[in-house]
């Protein structure tokens, strides 16, 4: 946003409250002059942070006060546009004079582009962009501080895990028969001690007493029948059935 003053004559007012009302809709504060009565602001807008915008109208070119305007302000705050082709002559004019002959009210086109480049030229004069505040800068410096600290602690200690890896997997090919291709990368792991499995007895006194030991009589193991491992067939069921007396293929009684 741009504070700006227009000053015209009174040939030129019709275009001026036009364009005051189209800056204003643009978030800029506009300020208009017109007539002999500009010659009474031109001594505080000498000093005053704000873009001015002059007219050249047909009447224009002839008034002093305008000229004066013209003269007095710095050259880069000074915004010319003209209603005809014969504008006057400023010797420390900074930017062209924009052509509005043929302009009539429309926001956008040639000489309207033209007219906010230069309107966001002097802003940028007038007012700089600010930098980030301190405290925001501190900030920032605090924070970066605090990540490469923090990536170096992260780095050390993946160091510290990734070398014996390394040099494990270095041992591993290694191992491999490099002449003829037999073997591959194995697991080089440390033998089991010597003394693993060996059950080691611990003397003991040499007082102690013997132990009568008893002797221990075991019962015989009852017989048992083995059982059948196939089921039994129908002939061999109805054999089971005939009495003993009847049965012809037992074997006779022996005297």
């Amino acid at each position: 946003m741009t504070d700006i003053r227009i000053v015209c004559t009174h040939d030129a007012l019709k275009v001026a409250e036009t364009l005051t009302r189209l800056l204003e809709a643009e978030q800029h504060r506009v300020w208009l002059t017109y007539g002999r009565q500009a010659l009474g602001a031109l001594a505080e807008a000498k000093t005053a942070n704000e873009a001015v915008v002059l007219i050249w109208s047909q009447d224009a070119r002839s008034q002093t006060y305008m000229l004066e305007w013209a003269r007095s302000i710095d050259p880069v705050r000074l915004c010319e546009i003209s209603r005809t082709t014969d504008h006057p002559t400023v010797a420390k004019r900074k930017a062209p004079v924009i052509d509005f002959s043929s302009w009539r009210g429309e926001r956008g086109g040639r000489a309207w582009n033209s007219l906010n480049e230069r309107l966001r030229t002097v802003g940028d004069i007038l007012n700089p962009p600010k930098g980030p505040p301190r405290e925001a800068l501190m900030a920032m410096a605090f924070g970066a501080a605090a990540a490469v600290v923090g990536a170096v602690v992260v780095r050390v200690n993946t160091v510290d895990e990734i070398v014996p890896q390394a040099e494990a997997a270095h041992e591993e090919i290694a191992l491999a028969d490099p002449t003829t291709g037999v073997g591959g990368p194995i697991m080089a792991l440390e033998p089991a001690s010597v003394d693993d499995g060996v059950v080691r007895f611990r003397a003991i006194g040499r007082n102690l007493q013997p132990i009568d030991w008893e002797p221990i009589f075991l019962e015989p193991v009852p017989e048992v029948s083995t059982p059948e491992l196939r089921d039994q067939t129908i002939l061999e069921r109805v054999s089971d059935l005939i009495p003993d007396q009847l049965r012809t293929d037992r074997e006779p009684p022996q005297d």
